[in-house]
C-alpha cells in the first residue's frame, strides 16, 4: 500500500467533506477511534471534532498528532493532509507490532489550535510520555525538528540522535512556526514538532530563530523572511497547495524516521547534532 493512498480523498476544500473523508479513511483502515466533540459557540461557530484512535495498550506512551482541518476553500494537501496520511500508516504499523502509542487528529488548528486546546482541557497527562506533532510534511527533502530544549528528554532522545538524523536528512532547529504543539507546552510534557522543507528553507528557519519567541512582537523583517520560504507555496492556497505537488518520497522519509525512532533503544544525552 502506498503512503499517499488517501491523500486526494482527504484534501477536500469543504470542511464538512474533509471531516467525512477522515471518518471514511479511519473506518476503511480498520482503526478504532472515538470522537471528541465541542458544541458550536460564538467563538467557534463550527464546533470541534477531534478524532482519537483507541489505544491498543493501556500503558503511558507517546502521542503522535496532526491537525486535519485546512483553511476553508483550500485543498490543504500539505497543510495538513500529508501528515494525517503519515500518521495513519504509522498507527497501522505500531499497532501490528504491539508498540504502545497514541494518535490524535485535531480539528481547528487553523482557527487558533482550538481542537488541541479542547483535547488538552480534559487530558489525563499521566497517559502520555510526550507529544510529537506533525504539520506540513509532504514537500521538501529535509526534516525540520524543533523541541525547544525537549530534545534531551529521555523519551525524545531516540528521535534526536545523530545517526538517525543523518540517515533521514533531519536537522534540529530552534524555531518552527507554532502549531498544535503549543497547546501542550504548559503541561510539562516533552514536545517535538516536525515539518518537511526544502534544504534551503532551513537557512530561513535559522534566521527566524534569532527573533526569539516574539513575546514583545516581531519586526516586519520576520514576515518578509517567512514569506521567502519555498514551502510557503504549499500552504493556505499557495499554487502548490494541491495533491499533485505532494511527494510520497517525503512522506515515506518522515514515516520511516518516526518508525526507526520508535524502534531505537535508549541513547545517551551526548549523541545530538544541533544546527
Amino acid at each position: 500500500m502506498t503512503i499517499d493512498r488517501h491523500l486526494k480523498h482527504l484534501a477536500q476544500k469543504d470542511p464538512e467533506n474533509r471531516q467525512k473523508a477522515l471518518l471514511d479513511v479511519l473506518i476503511q483502515e480498520g482503526l478504532e477511534f472515538s470522537l471528541q466533540e465541542q458544541e458550536p459557540s460564538i467563538q467557534n461557530p463550527r464546533g470541534i471534532r477531534n478524532y482519537l484512535l483507541t489505544p491498543w495498550s493501556p500503558e503511558p506512551s507517546l502521542l503522535f498528532c496532526a491537525h486535519y482541518d485546512a483553511v476553508p476553500g483550500t485543498f490543504g494537501a500539505n497543510d495538513n493532509a500529508a501528515a494525517v496520511c503519515i500518521l495513519i500508516q504509522l498507527a497501522q504499523t505500531l499497532k501490528k507490532e504491539h508498540i504502545p502509542a497514541r494518535f490524535a487528529f485535531f480539528d481547528g488548528e487553523e482557527a487558533g489550535n482550538m481542537g488541541s486546546k479542547f483535547y488538552v482541557s480534559s487530558l489525563d497527562r499521566t497517559s502520555l510520555t510526550g507529544v510529537i506533532n506533525l504539520d506540513v510534511c509532504g514537500y521538501g527533502d529535509t526534516i525540520a525538528i524543533c523541541g525547544k530544549g525537549h530534545e534531551k528528554k529521555p523519551v525524545m532522545r531516540p528521535f534526536c540522535q545523530k545517526k538517525l538524523l543523518e540517515s533521514y536528512r533531519g536537522q534540529l532547529l530552534k524555531y518552527l512556526p507554532k502549531s498544535d504543539d503549543s497547546s501542550f507546552r504548559g503541561l510539562h510534557l516533552p514536545v517535538l514538532s516536525l515539518a518537511a522543507v526544502p534544504l534551503w528553507d532551513i537557512q530561513y528557519l535559522k534566521a527566524l530563530a534569532s527573533y526569539g519567541e516574539g513575546l514583545l512582537g516581531r519586526p516586519p523583517e520576520f514576515e518578509m523572511i517567512l514569506g521567502q520560504m519555498e514551502v510557503i507555496s504549499t500552504m493556505h492556497g499557495g499554487y502548490r497547495d494541491t495533491p499533485e505537488w505532494i511527494s510520497s518520497d517525503t512522506m515515506n522519509q518522515i514515516y520511516h524516521y518516526l518508525l526507526d525512532g520508535m524502534h531505537s533503544p535508549p541513547v545517551s544525552s551526548k549523541r545530538f547534532i544541533f544546527f
